[in-house]
């Protein structure tokens, strides 16, 4: 038989029952702890902050480099930075296409190298329309003739300076090409296991799609790495249009056709009169022989002018020009 416990032991133990659950209701619960993976093979040198700099700095060439190739191909091109990362040089060595277009740039400034890769088929696209064509894709895998090196180096040196341009917010880079390989396994820029900075850019022409990859050692950045703040940054955007960039935006306007037409006259006439019309019959026009026409520019009255005829071909003497209200 079990035993009965009295009214004072019922108590006791209600008290006690109601004393543990308080005092489980006061211990703290043990905070999880935070734990984050590190890659000693990918240790990450560059600050996300000094990143986001880079990659401010890299969508400004993005910008000049669209306008530099839009003027240079005659044709729309759209440039678009796609990532700026931390690699090892290994890595972004076994990234590079075999054979391909690869430029070593010396950086007199920081006292270093760096790379400047151009995918094929935009450097067969680039020589295509350079030379004339329509700019067909051309899917072949074969290093560069003589000439077209000449006629990709060029550009590639415009490249550079625009790139330049584009650090000129941080500092005076001065990179300029230094020499040509089309096999990444002779270049060698840094020790194998050392991280580098790597850009990719894609470059998009009619139905072609390209990359420039760039590769930066992380040791010529220790130098400027204090430098590349935020607010000098935002600062920098409200610097002026370069004298370079200026002739390219005046070059690329120079370049749009405008439709021009001058009237010769005008008469109103009945449908009747018109229904009657026969070969040889002639309408009196509302415009003298000695007098001037107006000359249209994309539909808008701008010029006074008088028809003739110049080397058995219709020509038009612009004599007055007309302001924009009129």
């Amino acid at each position: 038989m079990a035993e009965i416990l009295n009214q004072n032991e019922i108590d006791a133990l209600l008290s006690e029952i109601d004393f543990g659950d308080a005092a489980e209701e006061k211990v703290p619960e043990k905070k999880k702890r935070q734990i984050s993976i590190y890659d000693f093979r990918h240790p990450n040198l560059i600050s996300k902050d000094h990143l986001r700099m880079l990659q401010m700095v890299h969508e400004r060439f993005c910008q000049l480099l669209e306008n530099y190739l839009t003027s240079k191909l005659r044709t729309l091109v759209n440039v678009k930075l796609i990532a700026v990362d931390q690699v090892t040089y290994s890595e972004f060595s076994l990234s590079m296409s075999d054979p391909s277009c690869i430029y070593i740039l010396r950086i007199e400034e920081l006292q270093g190298d760096a790379i400047m890769e151009l995918t094929l088929p935009f450097v067969f696209y680039g020589i295509d329309r350079l030379l004339g064509g329509e700019g067909k894709g051309i899917d072949v895998n074969r290093e560069l003739t003589l000439i077209e090196q000449r006629v990709i180096g060029a550009v590639s040196a415009e490249m550079v300076r625009e790139m330049n341009n584009a650090w000129i917010q941080v500092t005076q880079l001065n990179a300029f090409l230094s020499s040509y390989q089309s096999r990444p396994n002779f270049i060698q820029i840094a020790p194998i296991e050392e991280i580098v900075i790597s850009v990719s850019i894609e470059v998009k022409a009619q139905q072609t799609t390209g990359f420039i990859n760039l590769c930066f050692p992380i040791q010529i950045f220790e130098t400027i790495l204090p430098q590349m703040t935020a607010h000098q940054m935002i600062r920098s955007r409200k610097i002026e249009r370069t004298k370079t960039e200026e002739k390219q935006l005046m070059n690329q306007v120079k370049s749009v056709e405008m439709p021009v037409h001058a009237e010769l006259g005008r008469r109103s006439i009945t449908l009747k009169e018109f229904i009657d019309l026969n070969e040889g019959d002639v309408i009196r026009l509302d415009t003298e022989i000695s007098g001037d026409v107006p000359v249209y520019v994309n539909g808008a009255l701008r010029y006074r002018g008088r028809p003739g005829v110049v080397k058995n071909r219709i020509a038009l003497e612009i004599n007055e020009e007309v302001g924009t209200g009129a």
